[in-house]
């Protein structure tokens, strides 16, 4: 009989959902708080001790008891959408941005020039 690799653990842990945006702002700039206090490792986004920092202010801050796997999880998902938005910015200049929408805001031109890029 094959043995079964996932804890019981893994098997129960829930994905967590980012409903609030500030969430995410706060997670954001705990990463650059953690970078910049030199907790970064080589090749990795930050070292054992960063990624244990951040989870213990990350908590203290919003009150959300995620674990290391989750926020990483997160990096992850904001690093693709980061990707894709240095892709679709290109090498434009003086992009508008809505802050309400948190989206662009250039012309319809700019946006069907994009689309048939894509």
């Amino acid at each position: 009989m094959g043995k079964n690799t996932t804890s019981n653990f893994e098997a129960n842990k829930t994905r967590v959902v980012w409903g609030d945006p500030s969430w995410t702002t706060t997670f954001c700039n705990l990463c650059v708080e953690e970078i910049e206090a030199g907790s970064k490792a080589i090749f990795a986004a930050l070292s054992a001790k960063g990624w244990s920092n951040l989870v213990i202010k990350f908590c203290d801050k919003t009150g959300l008891n995620y674990d290391k796997e989750q926020l990483k999880c997160r990096w992850d998902v904001l690093k693709a959408d980061w990707r894709v938005w240095e892709k679709l910015k290109g090498l434009d200049t003086n992009l508008g941005w809505d802050v309400v929408k948190g989206t662009i805001d250039d012309s319809d031109d700019w946006w069907n020039m994009k689309l048939k890029v894509s």
